[in-house]
């Protein structure tokens, strides 16, 4: 019961690191974002695609992470 209390605010602590990481990386995300749509227009090359996609992967696993931990976090810290 204590244990996940203490969990609880560690997944919190973890995910406000990581939205802080997301807000200092902007630029950075919608460069993957906009990346995501030139591949559509022909623009790039093999290497090229994979590089926006790779780079979409980890910004849509970081997003994810963030939630499920933040989630997590307030589930296990609620009064019962």
């Amino acid at each position: 019961m204590v244990n996940r209390k203490i969990f609880g605010y560690i997944f919190i602590a973890l995910a406000v690191l990581l939205v802080m990481t997301i807000v200092g990386q902007l630029s950075s995300l919608f460069g993957a974002i906009i990346g995501f749509f030139k591949i559509f227009t022909g623009s790039l090359e093999t290497g090229q695609i994979g590089y926006v996609l790779g780079k979409l992967f980890y910004w849509i696993a970081h997003i994810a992470i963030t939630i499920a931990l933040w989630t997590l976090g307030r589930k296990w810290t609620k009064a019962r």
